[in-house]
């Protein structure tokens, strides 16, 4: 789907918040429970790191 894994973090955050009902439901310990605040963040993190891993160090 992303195929240089070299985004912005503008290009990231669109991303993100284009994907936050999916990053919610994947955030949840049960099916009915609450948003799992630290697996949430931790989830985020993870996708802003992945697609941002070939950015060029300055």
């Amino acid at each position: 789907m992303f195929n240089n894994y070299n985004l912005t973090d503008e290009e990231v955050l669109y991303i993100i918040d284009k994907y936050e009902n999916l990053i919610n439901k994947y955030s949840k310990l049960y099916s009915n429970g609450p948003v799992d605040e630290d697996l949430r963040q931790e989830i985020i993190l993870k996708i802003y790191v992945t697609l941002t891993q070939n950015r060029e160090k300055f």
